[in-house]
C-alpha cells in the first residue's frame, strides 16, 4: 500500500493518507516513529493491520489519560469510560495497569481523598458516601473500614453546621416544620435519624413569629368568603398547624386577630 501523504494534526497524531485507499486514518506519532513510517513510501496490508491493532491500544491510553486530566477517577470509573469508548477489553486492561504502575490511578489514594472531600466540602454524611463509593466500584468492607477512621465528633460537628445552615435558611415555617424538613433533608444527605433528632433537640430554634402572623392575615383575607366565625378561625387554625407551628403561637396571633 503506497502513502500519499503524512499531516500532522492536534493530539499527537499524524493523518495519513494512501493512493488505494479512500478514507485516511489516524495514527499517533508513538506509533508512527516505532514503525519510521515517516521515512517509509509504502507498507504491506498485514503491516497496516498491526499497526492499527497498536494504534487503538494508545488511543485507550491518550483517552485515558485525558479522561485524567480532570480529576481523580477510580479504576472502575475508568474502565467504564473505555467501555463507551468501546475500546477492547485487552487494551482496557492492559491500560489499567500501566496507569496503576504510574500511580495514575490508585484507588487507595482516591478513596481517602474522596471521604476527606465529602467531609470538608459536601454535606455528605456517611451512609450518602458509602453509596458514592459503592457506585465507583469499591467494596463496602473497605468503605467501612475507611469511614470507621473518622471521629464521631468530626461527623457530629459537621452535621451540627449543617442542620444551623438549614435552620437559618428557613424563614417562613413553624418550629415542629423545620424540624420535620430537616430531619428528611439530613437523612437524604446520608446522616442518622437519630443523630439529626438528637442534635435539634439540643438546639434553641428561633419561632418565625413575623411569618406565622403574615401566614395567618392571608388565610384570614382568603377564607373569610367561605367560613364565618369559629369555623373560619377552625380551618385557619389547622392549616397554620399543618405548616409547623405550635396551638399556643397559633392562638395568640388569631386572637389579635379576632
Amino acid at each position: 500500500m503506497k502513502i500519499k501523504s503524512y499531516k500532522k494534526i492536534k493530539n499527537n497524531t499524524y493523518r495519513i493518507s494512501f493512493f488505494n485507499k479512500e478514507q485516511d486514518i489516524l495514527l499517533y506519532d508513538d506509533v508512527i516513529l516505532k514503525h519510521n513510517l515517516l521515512l517509509r513510501n509504502e507498507i504491506t496490508k498485514k503491516e497496516l493491520d498491526d499497526i492499527l491493532e497498536e494504534n487503538s491500544h494508545f488511543s485507550c491510553y491518550y483517552k485515558a489519560l485525558n479522561y485524567l486530566t480532570y480529576k481523580k477517577r477510580s479504576k472502575k470509573e475508568i474502565k467504564d469510560y473505555l467501555k463507551k469508548q468501546k475500546f477492547f477489553s485487552k487494551d482496557i486492561d492492559a491500560i489499567i495497569k500501566k496507569l496503576e504502575e504510574k500511580n495514575l490511578i490508585n484507588d487507595q489514594e482516591y478513596l481517602k481523598s474522596f471521604v476527606s472531600e465529602q467531609i470538608n466540602i459536601f454535606n455528605s454524611g456517611p451512609a450518602k458516601i458509602m453509596k458514592k463509593l459503592k457506585d465507583l466500584g469499591f467494596a463496602e468492607d473497605i468503605i467501612n473500614e475507611e469511614l470507621n477512621k473518622i471521629p464521631f465528633e468530626i461527623w457530629n460537628e459537621k452535621l451540627e453546621k449543617v442542620i444551623i445552615k438549614k435552620i437559618n435558611a428557613n424563614k417562613k415555617d413553624g418550629i415542629n416544620k423545620i424540624k420535620e424538613k430537616i430531619i428528611y433533608s439530613c437523612i437524604n444527605e446520608g446522616f442518622l435519624k437519630e443523630d439529626v433528632v438528637s442534635i435539634l433537640n439540643r438546639m434553641d430554634i428561633p419561632k418565625n413569629d413575623d411569618s406565622l402572623k403574615k401566614e395567618a392575615e392571608k388565610l384570614y383575607k382568603r377564607l373569610s368568603s367561605k367560613y364565618n366565625g369559629e369555623e373560619l378561625f377552625y380551618q385557619i387554625k389547622g392549616r397554620l398547624f399543618n405548616k409547623g407551628f405550635s396551638f399556643d403561637d397559633i392562638d395568640c396571633v388569631l386572637n389579635d386577630i379576632k
